[in-house]
C-alpha cells in the first residue's frame, strides 16, 4: 500500500511515529511532587495509592467453616454423631468436639475445638439428637484454616494502584480508612476559535457549539484529574497568551483545543513560545489528531489537541489520559493497554496509524469482535456517541474480517 508523504510530514518536517511520541512522553512526564491527601475509602475510587495496605491480622485469625453443616472429627469416619450444639457466625462462643459428636455451625463460624472438618448440610440426615453423614469426611474439608488467605503484614495493594471497588473493599477489610492517595493533578482547558460559542447557546450557522470542551473536561476527570479552569478564548494572539498564563498559575496541565495545526489563525504555538513553555512534539503520524502539540514548563505540561471534535477525543483518549496517571503517579506505564480481539469487516490505514470508531460484539466463540463504524470525518462529532471502541489499525496495513486486532475500550 502506498502512503502519502504528507501522513508523514508535518510542516515539512518528519513526523514522531505514535510509538516514538509515546516513548517520548513515556521518558518525560513524572509524577508531580506532592504529598498525599488522606481520602475516605467511600471517596477513594480511581485514586492513585500512595502507600502499601497490609492485612493488620492473619486472616481468617481462626479457623472457620467454609459453609453451613456440622463441625466432626474425620477420625469418625462415616459414623453418627451425637449432636453437641450449635455454633453462629459472629459469636466467640465456643462447642468442643468430642470423639463421636458433631457441632450445627454456620458459614464463617469459628471452628469447633477438636473438629477438624466440615460436612455440608446437604450431605447429611439429622434423626433423634443423631447426625448421620452420606460418606466419611477428610481432614480440612470446608475448612479456611487460620492465616491460609494471609499473615498479618502481608502487602495486598501496592502503591501507583487506580483503586478499583474491589481494592477498596480489600482495604476496608484490612481496615484501612481513610488511605493515602495522590493529589488529582489539576487540569484547565481553553478552547479557541472565533466560531465557538457555548454549549448552552443557539449556535448560527457559521458557528458550532463548545461541546469539545465538556467533552474534555469529563475525560480528564475520569482519568483522575481535578478541573480547575475552563474557557472558551477567541483567535486573538494576546488573548490567547493572558489565558494561558493564567492556567499557567493553576494548573498541572493544560489542555488546549484547537489552534496548533496550519491555518492562518492557529495562534497557539506562537503563545507558547510567548510563556517558554518548551514544545516536545508537534505532529505525530497518527489518524485523527496529526497535529497535536505537547509541551512543558518546568513541571507543568501543555497538550494541544486539533480542533476537529473526533481528533480532539481521540488525542485525549491516547495521550492526555495516560499523562494524567502518570502525573499522579499510576504504576500503569504508558501507552494506554489495548485489549485483543477479531475484525469484524475490513479496514485499512495508510502511511499513519489510525483510531476508527468501532462497535463491538461477542462471538460464539467468546471473542471480542470488533467493527469499524462506516467512515466519518474528524469533524463528525456524533460518530463516537455511537460508538464503543476505537479500533486500532497499524500503519500501511489492510484488515479483513477475522483478523486479530486491538482496540480501545471507550467505556
Amino acid at each position: 500500500m502506498s502512503a502519502d508523504p504528507c501522513d508523514r510530514q508535518h510542516k515539512g518536517r518528519e513526523l514522531l511515529s505514535y510509538p516514538a511520541a509515546l516513548a517520548l512522553l513515556a521518558r518525560e512526564v513524572q509524577t508531580l511532587a506532592r504529598p498525599a491527601e488522606p481520602v475516605p475509602l467511600l471517596a477513594a475510587l480511581g485514586r492513585v495509592l500512595r502507600a502499601p495496605v497490609a492485612l493488620d491480622r492473619d486472616e481468617p485469625p481462626v479457623a472457620r467453616s467454609a459453609m453451613d453443616g456440622y463441625a466432626v472429627r474425620s477420625a469418625d469416619g462415616g459414623a453418627p454423631r451425637r449432636l453437641a450444639g450449635t455454633v453462629y457466625a459472629g459469636t466467640a462462643e465456643s462447642v468442643p468436639v468430642g470423639p463421636g459428636e458433631a457441632v450445627a455451625v454456620m458459614t464463617g463460624g469459628t471452628l469447633a475445638p477438636g473438629a477438624d472438618a466440615v460436612v455440608p448440610v446437604e450431605l447429611t440426615q439429622p434423626a433423634g439428637g443423631l447426625v448421620q453423614v452420606q460418606a466419611a469426611p477428610k481432614p480440612g474439608q470446608n475448612v479456611r484454616r487460620a492465616g491460609e488467605m494471609g499473615a498479618a503484614g502481608r502487602v495486598l495493594l501496592q502503591p501507583g494502584r487506580v483503586l478499583t471497588a474491589a481494592d477498596l473493599s480489600a482495604a476496608a477489610g484490612c481496615g484501612a480508612d481513610p488511605l493515602p492517595v495522590a493529589p488529582r493533578p489539576r487540569v484547565a482547558i481553553l478552547s479557541s476559535g472565533d466560531e465557538v460559542v457555548a454549549w448552552t447557546q443557539q449556535p448560527q450557522p457559521h458557528q458550532v457549539r463548545d461541546s469539545n470542551r465538556l467533552a474534555a473536561a469529563l475525560q480528564a476527570q475520569r482519568a483522575g484529574g481535578e478541573v480547575v479552569a475552563s474557557r472558551r478564548v477567541p483567535d486573538h494572539l494576546e488573548e490567547l497568551r493572558a489565558a494561558l498564563a493564567g492556567a499557567l498559575e493553576r494548573a498541572d496541565l493544560i489542555v488546549t483545543i484547537g489552534g496548533v495545526s496550519m491555518g492562518e489563525k492557529d495562534l497557539l504555538p506562537q503563545a507558547f513560545a510567548a510563556l517558554d513553555v518548551e514544545e516536545l512534539l508537534h505532529g505525530v503520524s497518527v489518524q485523527p489528531g496529526k497535529p497535536v502539540w505537547v509541551g512543558r514548563r518546568g513541571d507543568q505540561w501543555v497538550l494541544g489537541l486539533p480542533g476537529n471534535p473526533v481528533s480532539a477525543y481521540v488525542i485525549l483518549e491516547l495521550f492526555g489520559v495516560p499523562m494524567l496517571r502518570r502525573l499522579a503517579g499510576a504504576a500503569q506505564e504508558l501507552p494506554r493497554a489495548l485489549e485483543a480481539g477479531r475484525a469484524g469487516g475490513p479496514a485499512r490505514a495508510g502511511g499513519r496509524e489510525r483510531f476508527l470508531a468501532a462497535d463491538l460484539r461477542v462471538s460464539a466463540a467468546g471473542e471480542v469482535v470488533v467493527t469499524a463504524r462506516p467512515e466519518a470525518g474528524s469533524g463528525d462529532w456524533t460518530c463516537l456517541a455511537l460508538a464503543e471502541a476505537l479500533l486500532h489499525v497499524p500503519a500501511d496495513t489492510r484488515l479483513q474480517a477475522g483478523d486479530p486486532v486491538r482496540f480501545l475500550r471507550l467505556s
